[in-house]
């Protein structure tokens, strides 16, 4: 499987769900609009937007269990592909065809979200914790994030 488009209908409860789960209430979402949840953390997209890091994020999802991601993107596209195939940038795979995008699983327990201002915002205690743990620069890189 290398991309599966989501059905409408199933699209439309998946991202209910994710929007309820992680307070997304409008396209866009932290830095850029505030949130409740206080597992995440926003970094500048150009510290993330490299292979070293894509390798470490889909690392850290596979050893947490995760084999296919939830993809929702602003051009009303939404995907599931496998956690090798993720590339969560706004400009997707060097391309705009993407736009904004939100990557998750179905469990909800993580979440990845690309702005159009430059961030990528990633949620999930567990996530969060092992980013911090892994890249000992991640305080110079977050520039848009208040709650780190």
């Amino acid at each position: 499987m290398q991309k599966e488009s989501i059905p409408d209908e199933v699209c439309m409860e998946l991202k209910k769900k994710m929007e309820q789960t992680w307070d997304i209430s409008k396209s866009y979402w932290y830095p850029l609009f505030e949130c409740k949840r206080p597992d995440l953390i926003a970094f500048n997209s150009q510290y993330i937007e490299s292979e070293e890091k894509l390798e470490v994020i889909i690392s850290l999802l596979k050893n947490h269990g995760v084999e296919q991601v939830l993809e929702f993107l602003e051009t009303d596209h939404s995907y599931k592909i496998e956690v090798s195939n993720l590339y969560p940038y706004y400009c997707y795979n060097g391309e705009f065809i993407g736009g904004e995008g939100f990557w998750c699983s179905d469990k909800m327990d993580w979440i990845i979200y690309a702005s159009h201002e430059g961030t990528i915002t990633f949620g999930g205690d567990w996530l969060v914790k092992s980013l911090k743990s892994l890249w000992s620069d991640w305080k110079q890189n977050i520039d848009w994030d208040t709650k780190n």
